[in-house]
Formats: structure tokens, C-alpha cells, sequence
């Protein structure tokens, strides 16, 4: 999900003036894009105290198959277009914190420098794949759509697979210990 996203957001401009905005309105839409990612983190963090992480972070992964579609040449107005920059930014803001927060749910703390130093590493290579993947699809199709419609359902699996999870590990019961 984070190449696709990472991907979107190193392209947005782009996407945008593809999508029948002008340069000085793309730039504007990008800066708030970054307002809205930072919405992203604090009221999704704000949510996870409320509500299982697993809706949360599952809703916030399938609204950019929502979002991203309003971004696409031939169906953007300059309404979908600020809705779907809205959204795309809150959730790209969301994936790092619900990353960390549900591998120290489900993972523990025991281990847990190991395991999400592991994920940031391959978080950091899909960050390295997903532009140069979206520039080639550019390249390749001359659109942005195609990145767009393969974000879609990449969107819906992701925020499927988080939604499909289950309760939290009781990591305070007591192990037993071998003699």
C-alpha cells in the first residue's frame, strides 16, 4: 500500500494537472494535501483511543479507493478533485503511525525495535519503487490513471486485510516458564 501511496504523493502535481488544474491551483491542492496529512495523524490517533485500531486503520486504507478515482482525467471537477486531495493526504498521513501503533499490538514490545525496524526498512524500498513505478506507468501509458485504478485495488485488499484482523493479544498473561 505504501508504494502506491508514496507513489501518488511524489506524483500529485502531476495528477493534478493532468486531472485539468492549473499549475498555481496543483500547487495549492498539494500544500493541502499536507495540511490534510497532518489532520490524518492527529485525528486518527485521536480515533484509535476510541476505537479498535482495526476499523480505523481498515477505513483509512480503503478511502483512498474512494479519493484516488476523483483525481483521474475525465471524472475530475474542481470538487472532486479538493475531496479527492483531501483524502488522499489523510490517509497517506495515517500509515506510518498505524503501522508502529498495530505491530506493538500485535507484535509486543518484546521484540518490537526488530520487527518495525524491519518494516521501515522495506517501508524505505517501496518508497524507492513506487515513484520510479509510477513515472514508468506514465512513461508507459501516458496517463496516471493506471497507477490510479491499481491504487484502487491495492486500497481495498489493504484496508480488507487490516479490518480482517483480530482482537489484540493479551501480552500480559503470564508465560510459562521451562524448567
Amino acid at each position: 500500500m505504501l508504494t502506491v501511496t508514496i507513489a501518488v504523493v511524489v506524483h500529485q502535481f502531476p495528477i493534478l494537472v493532468e486531472a485539468g488544474m492549473s499549475r498555481t491551483q496543483a500547487a495549492w491542492l498539494v500544500s493541502l494535501s499536507g495540511v490534510a496529512g497532518v489532520m490524518g495523524k492527529l485525528i486518527s490517533g485521536t480515533l484509535i483511543d476510541r476505537y479498535h485500531a482495526r476499523v480505523v486503520g481498515g477505513v483509512t486504507l480503503a478511502s483512498t479507493a474512494v479519493g484516488w478515482p476523483l483525481l483521474m482525467s475525465g471524472i475530475a471537477t474542481p470538487v472532486t478533485i479538493v475531496i479527492g486531495i483531501m483524502i488522499s493526504g489523510y490517509a497517506a498521513g495515517t500509515k506510518i503511525q498505524l503501522c508502529s501503533y498495530l505491530t506493538a499490538r500485535y507484535a509486543g514490545m518484546r521484540n518490537y525495535g526488530t520487527i518495525f525496524g524491519f518494516m521501515t526498512s522495506v517501508i524505505a524500498l517501496a518508497s524507492a519503487i513506487g515513484p520510479l513505478a509510477a513515472g514508468a506507468s506514465y512513461d508507459h501509458f501516458g496517463s496516471y490513471t493506471p497507477l490510479l485504478l491499481v491504487g484502487v485495488a491495492i486500497s481495498l485488499i489493504s484496508g480488507g486485510l487490516v479490518f480482517s484482523l483480530r482482537g489484540y493479544p493479551d501480552w500480559n498473561a503470564q508465560v510459562p516458564v521451562a524448567a
